[in-house]
């Protein structure tokens, strides 16, 4: 299930990060590099409001722009975390002469790495990863040109196609996706994994087997006490012919069971289906309703029936549950906006 999986496009991308120099135009014999000057912009590229604290005029995440970003994250990697040494027996590094002080390989990176990760909606039709790039191109292209204009290769590229082909290069398969949108599990029943030929031909070539070797003991038993009777000749003739069927059968079952891998990794990289109300629309319509609900619910204590049954009616028609597109959650905004009933 690599990239798309459950509705969803999981996008890594890694971009080399250039090192060269960049001559300070404004100041003489002042240079940067360009991994300080991308660190400087990420650390400036505004997060939206996503804690209680945010100040009311908190300048909106640019990734908010568009309703398809569920995560987007820009991170950058000097190089491969150290683990500590490797660690042996110390007896057999006594025997060795192994010095414990000597210092061991460290992997390291030639360049620094922007990686840019990304969940974002994908329909089952059409190019999800092309129609991404584009809103992002369409709505935060100035932020991208700085930022990747900080990598290698980013040189030139001026348009939607030319960012789309970029990412395209940079971009490192997804091979285990995040999707936590199936709360109470995938339906699975009645699908079970069909052995196909496998199971006779397995059990025909493992019987074959054991038969054969029975057949082998036999007539080695017999030609060491050189019994020639007609039993004993059928044994030589079983082992004889056991030479071309055994290794036959065998042959069907390895091949029967690498159809059913193939199989297995057909199934395996299918992707799983979209959940209900996985889209981005539709979660923010539940963190909306799920913090008006929640002060509806301690509104309404104490009440009795009919008038529950008219503040609560007066709150549906207040926040819209079916409405996925208003009133809602705004992306990248912890609170929802208000929303009165009557009381």
């Amino acid at each position: 299930m690599p990239n798309l999986d459950g509705g969803h496009y999981f996008l890594t991308v890694l971009a080399p990060i250039r090192v060269d120099i960049m001559i300070d135009p404004d100041e003489i014999g002042r240079s940067r590099s360009h991994r300080q000057l991308l660190a400087q912009k990420l650390a400036l590229l505004p997060t939206g409001k996503q804690t209680a604290e945010t100040p009311p005029n908190a300048k909106p995440s640019p990734f908010s722009l568009n309703n398809l970003n569920h995560l987007a994250r820009f991170v950058i990697i000097h190089g491969p975390a150290f683990n500590g040494r490797m660690s042996g027996d110390a007896l057999v590094s006594a025997v060795r002469s192994v010095n414990p002080l000597a210092p061991q390989p460290v992997d390291q990176l030639g360049t620094p790495f922007l990686l840019f990760a990304a969940d974002i909606d994908a329909q089952a039709d059409g190019d999800a990863l092309r129609a991404y790039t584009d809103q992002l191109w369409a709505t935060m292209k100035r932020d991208l040109v700085i930022i990747f204009g900080h990598c290698v290769g980013f040189d030139g590229i001026d348009s939607a196609d030319g960012f789309y082909a970029y990412i395209k290069r940079c971009q490192i398969e997804t091979t285990m996706p995040f999707n936590d949108y199936w709360p109470d599990g995938l339906d699975v029943k009645g699908k079970t994994l069909a052995l196909g030929a496998l199971k006779p031909v397995g059990i025909a070539a493992a019987g074959a087997t054991v038969l054969w070797f029975a057949v082998l003991l036999l007539h080695g038993v017999f030609a060491v006490f050189g019994l020639r009777n007609a039993f004993a000749q059928w044994i030589a003739s079983a082992a004889t012919w056991g030479v071309v069927v055994v290794p036959l059968l065998i042959l069907l079952a390895l091949l029967a069971a690498w159809g059913l891998y193939r199989r297995i990794f057909r199934q395996g990289m299918t992707p799983f289906p979209t959940a209900p109300g996985s889209d981005l629309p539709s979660v923010l319509k539940s963190l909306f309703i799920q913090q008006h609900f929640t002060r509806f619910a301690i509104e309404a204590q104490g009440l009795d029936d009919a008038a529950l049954h008219a503040r609560f009616g007066a709150f549906l028609g207040a926040t819209r549950p079916e409405d996925a597109a208003a009133p809602t959650q705004q992306p990248g905004e912890i609170r929802a906006p208000a929303a009165e009933w009557a009381r």
